[in-house]
């Protein structure tokens, strides 16, 4: 096993090939000698059986008594002894010989042919006194109304030779067929394997600097066309990973370091002269508020984390969707409040969405606070709770700038901004619609964005209905 481990896959499928090869040309030489065998066997039968009937037919008794032969008509041809057999002879039932040919050379063949045996009827192999293998066939017949036994032979020899011929030259043949075999299987599995070694030369080249390489595909509909195709798809899906963690650790990097500049200078400041009672709270306060900004982008960052690794359990429940809908509206209402805005939760019969309300709480409330913030002074933000078919919907309308189209697929990622410089003196990092949308999604739903610039937004969260 280990040595059959150490080949290569070329030499495995050629192996296979040849062995598979060799035991189907066995059986095949099996059933073509043990057919050819009984062919020959049944034809030495079949001619002892022939021989015999033209003897019933054409012997017959002379006036003397005698067994001669005679033709059945004046037109057919003279009968040719031994034609078909070694021999053949007619005995009375108690033994005694009446006839035997050929009639001549008998006192030569006296010491080769077998004495007579009472036995009964049928085929039978004997080996004569000069060494020769003879199948015999004795059978009763009636010649001129008397029941004789007629005994015919022929010699076996011939068939055997024949049969050993066959054997020789399917044992010199069945090898070179077999090594035939194995190295066309072996140019076969190099030719089939070609586009595996093309494949791994690529892949070698392929690193985290080079995700934009992708492998040849020279058959797209084999099975090794579809599987350079998967991992091309692998690649496509790592560059695009790749680029998102890239950018991901660029962001985050960028947000740390800004609150922690601030922590720093301040301190300094604060460090470098003496300073009244007031002044340094305020410089307390401003190091402080740092702090809890670097706090929340810490906790929002792990709880990114926690949803990629799958650490982040459901604890289902059935809800009300518009219920919770009101309480946080109720809880922002104040933020909505400072900015003179109105916030509307328009009424609606209880829809049932079974989900972990800690965390859809929190989409909610990102999705919200959002529409708060970019809602300019005085304007409206609507809470809307519907329900069709088996889907439930929550809807939160502002009339605020709106977002171009061009922006909507990527609001959701992390860090992404459409106004950085607005969204982070308002404070915002660009991770709660990315936790809203992660919040959404690990319930089975699915958050849409519609809306244009100058006619607000509209953030849509579709939810399955609570069976």
């Amino acid at each position: 096993m280990k040595a059959w481990l150490v080949l290569s896959i070329r030499a495995r499928l050629a192996v296979a090939y040849a062995v598979a090869t060799s035991l189907v040309l066995l059986a095949y030489a099996v059933f073509v000698a043990a057919f050819v065998h009984d062919r020959l066997k049944a034809e030495i039968v079949h001619r002892l059986d022939q021989e015999v009937e033209i003897a019933e037919r054409s012997l017959t008794m002379d006036s003397s008594g005698q067994l001669v032969w005679h033709a059945p008509h004046s037109n057919h041809d003279a009968y040719q002894p031994l034609r078909n057999v070694s021999w053949l002879d007619i005995h009375r039932p108690d033994g005694t010989l009446i006839y035997r040919v050929p009639e001549k050379n008998v006192s030569e063949m006296a010491d080769v042919i077998p004495s007579f045996e009472a036995r009964p009827p049928g085929v039978f192999s004997l080996v004569a006194s000069n060494g020769a293998h003879l199948r015999v066939l004795q059978r009763d017949i009636e010649i001129a109304g008397q029941r004789v036994i007629a005994r015919a032979a022929l010699s076996e020899d011939q068939a055997e030779r024949d049969l050993a011929t066959l054997f020789w030259v399917m044992g010199l043949g069945l090898p070179l067929a077999i090594a035939l075999a194995g190295i066309g299987g072996y140019l076969m599995s190099g030719r089939a394997l070609a586009p595996i070694a093309k494949m791994t030369s690529q892949a070698r080249v392929i690193n985290a600097e080079q995700l934009d390489a992708r492998l040849p595909v020279d058959s797209p509909g084999d099975e090794l066309g579809q599987l350079a195709a998967t991992f091309n798809d692998l690649f496509s899906r790592l560059e695009q990973s790749f680029g998102q963690l890239q950018r991901f650790t660029a962001d985050a990097s960028h947000e740390l370091r800004t609150p922690l500049a601030i922590i720093r200078s301040v301190g300094e400041v604060g460090l470098r002269e003496h300073h009244d009672e007031a002044t340094y709270r305020e410089i307390v306060g401003t190091m402080l508020e740092e702090a809890d900004r670097l706090t929340l982008l810490v906790e929002s960052l792990l709880a990114l984390t926690r949803v990629d690794a799958g650490r982040r359990t459901l604890d289902l429940n059935p809800i009300d969707l518009c219920a919770m809908a009101s309480e946080v509206a109720g809880h922002l209402k104040v933020l909505a409040e400072e900015k003179g805005q109105t916030l509307i939760v328009e009424p609606s019969e209880p829809v049932g969405v079974s989900a972990d309300i800690a965390i859809l709480r929190q989409a909610v409330v990102n999705i919200l606070d959002n529409a708060i913030k970019y809602t300019p002074h005085g304007g409206l933000v609507t809470l809307r709770v519907a329900q069709t078919g088996t889907e439930a919907i929550l809807e939160i309308i502002d009339n605020g700038p709106g977002i171009l189209p061009e922006h909507h697929a990527k609001v959701f990622d992390r860090f992404y901004r459409v106004d950085a410089a607005r969204n982070r003196a308002e404070g915002g990092f660009g991770l709660g619609l990315a936790i809203a949308r992660q919040a959404v999604e690990i319930h089975g739903g699915r958050i849409e964005i519609f809306g244009s610039p100058g006619q607000g937004s509209i953030f849509r969260i579709v939810l399955p209905l609570h069976q």
